[in-house]
């Protein structure tokens, strides 16, 4: 049975697109087959991520980072969780060497390519630097119209595919590196701009009502 770390880098909680993403790729994960652990990245930690953490990634045969595209690069609480983990092996933590390392970038952009280029060196170097197995990334064009339209029969037939081989990388012994995939919206582009709106008031709404609740 393969261990599996699968890391939610949004802080946007039960809201968040690479939530959801991360939950269709654990569906194409049986249980009979794969061990898995969900960590989530959290704000203004004071003393960095616990050690149970660290840990977990620690002993994975391979690590999922499903995160939003922030300024083109890394949301700061996945970069604080990859600095913590980084500095907790070189203080002398075992840790699994052979570990396979993906990613899975919700990309606010139609065109995902040159827009998740350097987020997905800098985990390359992660990688490098740690001698850690990296694989390939999975970047989603217009990743909140993606989960909006996901129900939609015949869509996003490549993001499942995707999925897919995630799944089957993970038990494969093939060393060689794969070519990333790029997920382009199927609709027309004036139609995601509409939905992407939708979902940008309606998100606004929820915080409001949340503050409203907690006030």
């Amino acid at each position: 049975m393969k261990s599996v770390c699968l890391v939610n880098g949004s802080l946007r909680g039960e809201r968040a697109a690479s939530l959801q993403f991360l939950k269709d790729l654990s569906l194409r994960l049986p249980d009979t087959q794969f061990s898995k652990t969900f960590l989530t990245v959290k704000a203004r930690l004071r003393d960095g991520y616990p050690e149970e953490m660290l840990r977990s990634m620690a002993c994975a045969d391979a690590i999922v980072l499903v995160f939003p595209l922030h300024n083109y690069g890394l949301p700061g609480a996945l970069m604080r969780l990859l600095e913590d983990y980084y500095g907790y092996i070189k203080r002398g933590a075992a840790y699994n060497k052979d570990a396979k390392v993906y990613v899975i970038v919700n990309c606010a952009f139609p065109r995902p390519g040159a827009s998740t280029g350097e987020a997905i060196r800098v985990v390359r170097n992660f990688c490098r630097r740690l001698s850690l197995k990296w694989r390939f990334a999975v970047c989603i064009g217009t990743g909140p119209v993606v989960v909006l339209t996901k129900r939609i029969p015949l869509l996003y037939l490549r993001l499942k595919r995707a999925y897919a081989e995630v799944a089957s990388d993970i038990c494969a012994s093939d060393g060689e590196v794969k070519k990333d995939y790029l997920i382009r919206p199927v609709i027309p582009e004036a139609i995601i701009a509409m939905i992407k709106r939708h979902y940008e008031r309606t998100g606004k709404m929820i915080e409001k009502e949340n503050i409203t609740k907690q006030a």
